[in-house]
């Protein structure tokens, strides 16, 4: 039963981001109580959820291991560790350009983030509605006890963004590096523990924290290799990824060509968090905080110079623009400048200037008229998919999707 949850959870949010997943071999592993992925690359699409314009250039994951302790399971804690996350990303546009397939991208990526608002509002619901009937199983309740007691470690973290766009004439380079990140499940006194006694309703975790660092090099290109980076092997990996992460020892003091000349805008720090949240049957007294975090740190020192600042400051400006291009992206018309298409593209000039500024263009009668009209529309083709009707066409549920907000589609949902 346990296992069936594993391999979805697997699936869905490992397969989103990295490349050569096997069913039958994440079904093998896991039966033997160890899944251990090793040397997988990233997807181009693995930073699409952020909505900035930025893509995978090139990433690798070391080695992702999940034990699972079948025999002791609800007893020793489910432990997950990923190990030499490197990842390597560059604008992907100017902001002014957006081909077809990144239109479609963006739908992707808008219809799951409504996808799973709408289950997480669903799961909200009937959990309310029904009391959970799911979760007061025993089933349900040796899962919240896995989950609420899951042990994570990464480690060896580093994610480089490389830019020649934003600040032309000054290509700029920036980091972020992380040699562990670590959470488990803490007792009253901060120690290590398992709880078996609604750890996911009362969840108390530690989080410790190794070496955080932000890095930020002003004019400096690229890194320039001899080969593809999809043709590195995990040996070279490591060699150019990994120097500068951890505290380099004291009879290996030599800083590769990679690492040499690396500008720090938050120089390496080290802290632990402690998070605890009060069950559902503790909160009788509103006096006593529902939730308390407490986070220390090692000294924390800060530096930037003006051209680091120079270089941040286009940074935000493309991003904003990006963003704006992307909310009115919709609007914009699909064939080029003409004689015979002006008109829309007069309309789609003054569509944008006026939702940029906030203004009720679409409250005109025509327009609440179409709209009623569509929902209606919508609404009959969302109830017959839901219904696994095969006489409906999604496309064309896609087509009104496209050009409506989010916060719409919900709605309507």
């Amino acid at each position: 039963m346990f296992e069936a949850h594993v391999l979805h959870l697997l699936r869905r949010y490992l397969g989103e981001y990295v490349h050569g997943l096997s069913l039958e071999t994440l079904k093998i592993s896991v039966w033997k109580g160890d899944v251990v992925l090793k040397n997988l690359n990233l997807k181009a699409e693995a930073l699409n959820s952020l909505n900035l314009p930025v893509t995978v250039k090139a990433g690798f994951v070391g080695t992702i291991t999940l034990k699972v302790p079948w025999k002791r399971l609800g007893k020793e804690p489910v432990i997950v560790l990923i190990d030499r996350v490197f990842v390597l990303a560059h604008p992907v546009l100017d902001g002014r350009t957006l081909k077809e397939d990144d239109r479609e991208k963006l739908l992707e990526a808008k219809i799951q983030q409504i996808e799973e608002t709408e289950s997480a509002t669903l799961e909200a619901i009937s959990g309310s509605t029904e009391g959970n009937p799911a979760g007061n199983s025993w089933l349900g309740s040796l899962i919240a006890t896995i989950i609420g007691n899951l042990k994570i470690t990464i480690s060896n973290v580093h994610i480089r963004y490389e830019d020649c766009i934003s600040n032309p004439g000054h290509p700029f380079s920036s980091g972020v590096t992380l040699a562990k990140l670590a959470a488990v499940t803490m007792d009253e006194q901060g120690n290590e523990t398992f709880d078996t006694s609604g750890a996911l309703d009362k969840l108390r975790k530690a989080l410790q924290l190794e070496r955080l660092a932000v890095y930020h090099d002003s004019d400096k290109l690229p890194w320039n290799l001899d080969m593809k980076w999809e043709d590195l092997s995990p040996k070279e990996w490591i060699e150019v990824f990994e120097d500068g992460i951890n505290e380099p020892a004291a009879d290996c003091a030599v800083v590769s060509k990679w690492a040499m000349n690396r500008n720090y805008l938050v120089s390496p720090i080290n802290g632990i968090l402690k998070y605890h949240r009060l069950g559902n049957q503790e909160r009788n007294d509103s006096d006593i905080p529902f939730e308390k975090a407490s986070l220390v740190l090692s000294d924390v020192s800060l530096t930037i110079t003006e051209a680091q600042y120079h270089d941040w400051i286009k940074l935000l400006e493309v991003i904003s623009r990006y963003k704006t291009y992307i909310e009115i992206s919709h609007l914009r018309p699909v064939m080029p400048v003409s004689k015979e298409s002006y008109f829309l593209w007069w309309r789609y000039a003054a569509q944008a200037t006026l939702q940029q500024r906030k203004m009720c263009y679409r409250f005109s009668w025509d327009r609440i008229s179409l709209m009623c009209k569509l929902r209606r529309r919508y609404v009959h083709l969302y109830a017959s998919l839901l219904q696994q009707s095969s006489s409906v066409d999604k496309s064309e549920v896609r087509d009104i999707e496209k050009d409506l907000d989010s916060k719409v589609i919900l709605l309507w949902r």
